[in-house]
């Protein structure tokens, strides 16, 4: 069990917020295969105050956690209370970011480089929300010294604000998704503020992995990013290995299938087709990678141009 805040988790993992994926339809997935907290999108900040482009969550999609992206400490604290508000059971603010036009803009993984403007999101955000509160950010922005210092106090004055996790992944902004993840810094972190929650985050692709960070590294909890597309198995799979069961056997085909299917037809409830089509496209890369003629099964799921022969090529590769 972790705790960030008053919400206790009843296992040391749980899903990211993937800019472009966790949308209502794989979050529902991962809660019902296990996920003790999922995360909605990264929203920007200004776009949360805008109405209509956020609603209330409904009781079917609890515990649901919201990740804003910003650089405006006022504007961070308007759009956090808003979050709330909405009914989200915790907070993220994102200074991890590294995809370029982000950091272009100063927001995200920039804002490493910024440490008194951090520190002032953090505590104006703090000052307005009821609702744990946490940080994602990256081990700095390059390797130099000046950069290490910052990530360090960032970390020290944030403590001091109130806020109740790190999510830290094992890169800097600069190396994005390139070298390997140093789990050791991350290790040193939870060494230095070990009365706030710490999560390791990166290249946690299995169940395995999970178990693995969690064995090897004095941390709290695992952050489920990039694994968890087309998988919502990894997380009835990391909660048997963690308790020491066995793990349990590969999803049949079948079930591969009808997930899939069932994933399909929620994507169809949120967008229209002629949008649904598209962007379930890349949801179902990642689940053909189970399949047994991967890319066969791919090429004909991803190339389906209607509702209708997307259905029949997804019941035709998965027999359904």
């Amino acid at each position: 069990m972790i705790k960030l805040g008053k919400l206790s988790l009843d296992v040391p993992f749980f899903q990211a917020a993937l800019s472009g994926y966790s949308d209502q339809a794989m979050c529902s997935l991962a809660l019902e295969y296990g996920a003790p907290l999922v995360f909605s999108g990264l929203v920007l900040d200004k776009s949360v105050l805008y109405p209509g482009v956020l609603n209330s969550l409904d009781d079917r999609e609890h515990p649901m956690g919201g990740q804003l992206l910003g650089g405006d400490p006022a504007i961070m604290a308007r759009a956090a209370k808003s979050l709330q508000e909405f009914g989200y059971d915790l907070i993220d603010l994102n200074f991890a970011c590294p995809v370029p036009k982000v950091v272009h803009k100063q927001r995200g993984g920039f804002l490493l480089t910024r440490p008194d403007v951090v520190t002032d999101i953090v505590r104006k955000v703090r000052q307005v929300v009821t609702c744990p509160l946490t940080m994602k950010l990256r081990i700095g922005y390059d390797n130099t010294t000046e950069s290490q210092d910052n990530f360090w106090r960032i970390c020290e004055k944030a403590a001091d604000a109130g806020v109740d996790g790190f999510v830290v992944h094992g890169r800097t902004v600069l190396q994005r998704y390139r070298q390997g993840v140093d789990w050791q810094m991350i290790g040193r972190v939870k060494q230095r503020f070990d009365r706030i929650t710490v999560i390791g985050s990166g290249n946690v692709f299995t169940a395995e992995d999970v178990a693995r960070r969690l064995t090897e590294n004095t941390i709290d909890g695992v952050l489920i990013a990039r694994g968890a597309i087309g998988n919502p198995w990894i997380f009835r799979e990391a909660r048997a290995l963690i308790a020491g069961q066995p793990k349990p056997p590969p999803p049949s085909l079948s079930e591969q299938g009808q997930v899939i299917l069932r994933h399909f037809e929620m994507i169809l409830g949120l967008y229209q087709a002629r949008k649904a089509i598209p962007y379930f496209r890349k949801f179902c890369i990642y689940y053909c990678k189970r399949h047994p003629q991967r890319k066969k099964a791919q090429m004909a799921i991803t190339t389906a141009q209607t509702v209708q022969k997307m259905r029949m090529a997804i019941e035709q590769w998965y027999g359904l």
